[in-house]
């Protein structure tokens, strides 16, 4: 009798839990979506949330090769990054709604200075320092993306 009301016990506090894991946006802070400028495929977070788009790289202590974290956001506007909390040492693309990249900053860690666009962007890339520079990477230079970041639902 035990085994059994311990059994319903358990199925009724983990199947509300597992069916709430299979109700997920199709993308998470966490997906990761190809990108690609100038031939170059790079991988990216997507952090297109109020919240992700806060903690951005923070708390983090290396990127995989090629990786970095593109944050999207509802209309073009200008941005401003600071590196407070955020480990690496990082570059940032910043890129309008045509997918063109408008200007590439370096930021240093743990830095308060504000790094802000130029003009209204939509989109900003962070990868590595220097990431842009080693792979040919320029201001004008399209970036393609592809049509899940394009239709994401910003917050």
């Amino acid at each position: 009798m035990r085994s059994t009301y311990f059994q319903i016990i358990l199925f009724s506090v983990l199947f509300p839990a597992l069916l709430g894991c299979s109700n997920h946006s199709p993308i998470s802070n966490r997906d990761i979506y190809e990108i690609k400028i100038n031939n170059k495929t790079s991988h990216a977070e997507v952090a297109f949330t109020q919240k992700s788009r806060t903690m951005g790289l923070m708390f983090r202590d290396t990127l995989d090769k090629d990786h970095g974290m593109l944050f999207v956001y509802p209309q073009e506007q200008n941005l401003s990054f600071w590196m407070k909390n955020t480990k690496i040492p990082l570059s940032i693309a910043f890129i309008n709604s045509k997918g063109v990249i408008i200007q590439i900053d370096s930021m240093a860690p743990y830095s308060l200075m504000s790094h802000t666009s130029k003009e209204k962007v939509k989109y900003a890339l962070e990868m590595e320092l220097g990431w842009f520079r080693k792979n040919g990477i320029n201001v004008g230079n399209k970036i393609e993306f592809s049509p899940e970041i394009i239709n994401i639902k910003t917050e």
